[in-house]
């Protein structure tokens, strides 16, 4: 048996005993499920990804405080503000360098997307470009015409940090998870509804554990958390599974979350793990 047809037996098997819907409770992808509508699940699930940075239990506290302000349906509260009502409306907000200002700017923006395009989804099949092995020239053109659109907004760091520039080299973690939970799918974790843009084209959202347990496993040599070791990672898996590279994601991560693949050898964790 060779190692990558070892690996994806492996994979497969820790993937398909995973208990997804009960971690799903404690992952940001939890807020859009409280939804129902498509277009509310897309923008609650744009602000939980782009928040989704820092310790999980304040990543929600953010969360809890954005669904307040921004109500039962978000979709349309996004239309019917104003730029003066956007910055009203989260005037006061905190989470580490994101300030209320610059989740107005980007309410603001994805109001003005949802006043000539249905849903999110269907803005994002605009800015795609069909013949592009991934996603990141549609980011590129949501992100420009957010900021296009959002003139009366001064330019701010928090706002760069919440809204990172697709091509700037980083790996981009908040934009491919969003992807993730809009186009694979609809499984009990990721919703689905933009499977039209094609699962084997996400690229696997990259923070410390994917990276740390990728290295482990062989799936890239690459020290840097950057764009590049994500595409590394995403191409190994896409050898195991060319449709659907990104369905290890939620697994592997959550071993990394959880503690089940600790950041240094355990003996009594290590020496019994078959993925390794």
């Amino acid at each position: 048996m060779n190692s990558q047809h070892h690996l994806r037996l492996e994979l497969d098997s820790f993937a398909e005993g995973f208990d997804y819907a009960g971690l799903r409770a404690n992952d940001p992808i939890s807020f859009p499920h409280r939804f129902s509508r498509q277009a509310d699940q897309e923008v609650v699930a744009l602000f939980a990804a782009l928040l989704a940075y820092g310790r999980a239990d304040l990543i929600a506290r953010a969360m809890e405080e954005i669904l307040e302000r921004v109500g039962p349906h978000p979709a349309q509260s996004a239309m019917d503000d104003t730029e003066d009502s956007a910055r009203a409306r989260f005037d006061g907000f905190v989470y580490r360098v994101t300030r209320g200002i610059d989740i107005a700017r980007l309410w603001v923006g994805v109001g003005q997307l949802l006043r000539t395009n249905d849903t999110l989804g269907q803005a994002f099949q605009t800015f795609d470009e069909p013949n592009s092995a991934n996603l990141r020239p549609a980011l590129q053109g949501f992100r420009d015409f957010i900021v296009a659109s959002t003139p009366g907004f001064a330019e701010r760091r928090g706002f760069n940090h919440l809204l990172c520039n697709p091509y700037g080299g980083s790996a981009c973690k908040r934009y491919c998870m969003f992807l993730r939970w809009m186009v694979r799918g609809p499984d009990s974790v990721d919703f689905g509804h933009w499977s039209a843009l094609g699962a084997h084209r996400l690229i696997m959202p990259l923070d410390t554990h994917v990276h740390r347990i990728g290295r482990y496993i062989g799936l890239t040599k690459r020290n840097q958390a950057d764009w590049r070791t994500a595409v590394e990672i995403t191409d190994a898996l896409r050898s195991l599974d060319a449709s659907d590279p990104l369905r290890y994601d939620f697994a592997i991560a959550h071993m990394g979350i959880s503690g089940l693949c600790p950041s240094r050898r355990v003996d009594a964790i290590c020496q019994d793990c078959t993925i390794m």
